[in-house]
């Protein structure tokens, strides 16, 4: 489980709720639920809540419910057998379908269940029990393809481009899914790029050993790594869907790299596309590290014992990775970066002296390897290596070579001095402090006695002399010829010294620049993480705001709406009110040029008259009822309307939700008249200062209480 991960809590075997993992620590993890609920859950996490591996059903379900309802509409049984795989335990047909209902899948009633058992019966990767069925990957593995092997030879097979028996990949694809544990890193990214689920991948990568992993293998592999390292250094902008590459690097986790994953692969001795392909796309320190593996694999073949066939079919493999080397190095040495050279400096340094130091290694003349010999002066005559560099190391392998010259003198003029032994005591003393010149005097001395006395042939029997002699003639050598013979010795003993402490350095740096690259590695893949909750976190901030401006939007609508409905009433206000002055003017001069009129006809023309003011303030209503706000403008004019009409004596009956007895002359019931109603528009009447009883202008709009 890790940051951006999909989870899901179910009850029992239903899907409850599926959520985000937005942090995680060693404590707890904090996981942001389908609605924006946030939840922190203790370390280890509950059993109900489980992680949803991507590639999976309930991953598909939860991701793309739409794509999966329509794989399996098109094809149910191969759901079915991947839902089989993944409960992995033993089912009855109505338990399938209730897992397949569980996952949020839509089943037709008019699929046959039991055909659909039937057909899952005869695949070869599910077993058939009198209780039920279940997946037996095994079983097919090993009945369908006897010789099909571990999940590495599957890989092999399916990678394999000649034509295969029908039937034979989907038991290759089961025996490669079964086995993701025991593949290398190169196999498990070529799984990866065939589109094959990796359910689980590892927390550090193994040992990658490409020597052991076929060329296919090899190609698709270093493809893959660039593919996925290209996607990773994409930016996803917030609110925009990643491209396919994307998501496929996503499922990768980032704590896993993949271009240190080239260095061996460039390194390789012998002949291959794929490390070819791979030299060419590093770069910076991963093209450093492939630099150092090769020139090991060129100090590695100075160990094999020269003139043996080993030497010559090494030498024939070492010339791939000559011409792939020389590359690299040209490469390497031409991007000498412009600020913090030091690095690259220290690089192009330790070339330079394990280039000389392969020209002064006496094994080197011995085995006469031709290969290791052109490399080694290419490095160390390399123009684009600083002079001072370069001069640093041909000094040490002169100094080196001068130590061996010497050497081989030595020898030789041990062998002089030891056939001239017997003419060594002969010689003056050139130093009176040497004890063994005194030694040999006194020797002297006595065989001139024994000369004067005794035959030749008794001194020449006479061993004990003649043995002090012989075993004083070498101390007889003068100090200075010694202590030129001690030098170079010493020298070389400094040399080595020396070289061992460059080592020593070179290794500790190496592990300092290990440490260092993976607090780098560590601090980009928490870099990343934050990175990942930044996007997470802008993009639900962009969604709310999306959905603020909607709102926002439908709300100015409304208002709008509104405010040109209400300027039309005002309008027809307006109309209205000009329309009752005209009436008000006309009743004036018809009551001033007809005053002998009855009273009668004076009261039914003013009812006439409120009846218009009546309908004007019942569309007034009608506006005011229809708006949500007590406060708006539609009701702010009709109490104005109103107050304006109640100084003429014009009066409302009844508001709007209020219960009342059904008055059939001050109330009208479009559906029906009932015992009791609810007014659902207001009425109007006029209280005249003479009339005994209202008289009713509009009448109000019932329904029937239900």
């Amino acid at each position: 489980m890790e940051i951006g991960s999909l989870v899901e809590q179910c009850d029992g075997s239903a899907v409850r709720r599926v959520g985000t993992v937005r942090a995680l620590d060693e404590t707890e993890v904090v996981v942001e639920w389908q609605g924006g609920e946030k939840e922190r859950l203790p370390v280890p996490v509950p059993e109900s809540v489980r992680n949803l591996a991507p590639g999976t059903i309930r991953y598909k379900a939860a991701t793309d419910l739409t794509a999966l309802q329509s794989e399996f509409e098109s094809d149910p049984v191969k759901v079915l057998v991947e839902l089989l795989r993944e409960l992995n335990e033993l089912v009855n047909i109505t338990a399938l379908r209730k897992h397949v209902e569980d996952v949020g899948l839509v089943v037709n009633k008019s699929l046959n269940w039991r055909q659909l058992g039937e057909s899952l019966s005869a695949r070869p990767e599910v077993r058939k029990t009198t209780k039920g069925m279940r997946w037996d990957g095994g079983r097919t593995e090993s009945s369908s393809s006897p010789q099909q092997g571990s999940a590495s030879e599957a890989l092999r097979k399916l990678v394999d481009k000649s034509p295969k028996p029908k039937g034979t990949k989907q038991p290759l694809l089961a025996a490669v899914s079964a086995g993701l544990g025991e593949l290398s890193p190169y196999e498990l990214l070529a799984v990866h790029a065939l589109g094959i689920p990796v359910t689980e991948w590892p927390r550090r990568w193994t040992e990658p050993h490409p020597e052991r992993v076929p060329e296919e293998i090899r190609v698709i592999a270093v493809e893959h790594i660039l593919d996925m390292s290209r996607a990773r250094k994409r930016v996803v902008l917030p609110g925009t869907e990643p491209v396919p590459a994307a998501k496929k690097a996503a499922e990768i986790p980032s704590s896993l790299d993949l271009l240190p994953l080239l260095v061996p692969l460039a390194a390789m001795p012998a002949a291959s596309p794929a490390a070819d392909r791979a030299a060419k796309a590093l770069g910076g320190e991963q093209a450093w590290d492939a630099l150092r593996a090769g020139m090991e694999c060129f100090e590695r073949a100075l160990s094999t014992s020269p003139g043996s066939e080993g030497t010559r079919a090494r030498e024939e493999r070492l010339a791939p990775l000559s011409t792939r080397a020389r590359e690299l190095l040209k490469t390497v040495l031409k991007r000498r970066p412009k600020e913090d050279d030091l690095p690259w400096l220290d690089l192009a340094e330790e070339m330079a002296f394990r280039a000389c130091g392969l020209l002064a290694d006496p094994r080197i003349q011995e085995q006469r390897n031709g290969l290791v010999r052109e490399w080694a002066q290419h490095v160390a005559d390399h123009p684009n290596i600083p002079a001072e560099l370069r001069e640093a190391a041909r000094t040490a392998q002169a100094t080196a070579a001068e130590t061996e010259g010497p050497g081989g003198g030595e020898r030789t003029t041990e062998g002089r001095q030891t056939e001239a032994a017997p003419e060594a005591p002969m010689a003056p003393a050139e130093e009176p402090d040497s004890t063994g010149v005194e030694e040999g005097g006194d020797t002297d001395a006595e065989a001139g006695e024994a000369d004067s006395t005794k035959p030749a042939n008794t001194a020449i029997a006479t061993d004990e002399p003649l043995q002090e002699v012989t075993e004083d003639a070498p101390d007889g050598t003068p100090e200075a010829a010694k202590e030129s013979e001690r030098d170079p010795h010493a020298e070389i003993e400094a040399l080595k010294r020396q070289l061992e402490e460059e080592r020593s350095n070179i290794a500790t740096a190496r592990a300092e620049l290990e440490r260092q690259r993976r607090d780098t590695s560590d601090a980009l893949a928490e870099a990343e993480a934050t990175a990942n909750r930044l996007r997470l976190r802008i993009a639900d901030e962009e969604k709310h705001r999306a959905e603020a401006e909607t709102r926002a939007r439908a709300a100015e609508a409304t208002a709008e709406s509104a405010r040109q409905g209400l300027e039309e009433a005002e309008q027809r206000v307006e109309a209205m009110t000009r329309q009752l002055r005209r009436r008000d003017d006309e009743l004036r001069q018809s009551r001033q040029t007809a005053r002998g009129a009855s009273q009668a006809q004076l009261r039914q023309a003013r009812i006439d008259t409120l009846r218009v003011l009546a309908a004007v303030l019942t569309e007034v209503a009608d506006q005011a009822i229809h708006e949500d706000d007590e406060t708006g403008p539609a009701n702010a004019l009709y109490r104005r309307a109103l107050a304006r009409a109640a100084a003429a004596g014009v009066l409302d009956r009844g508001a709007l939700g209020d219960e009342t007895d059904y008055d059939p002359v001050m109330h009208r019931a479009p559906g029906g008249p009932a015992a009791r109603v609810v007014v659902e528009r207001p009425g109007f009447v006029w209280q005249g200062p003479r009339e005994p009883e209202p008289v009713v202008l509009e009448q109000a709009i019932v329904r029937g209480v239900e």
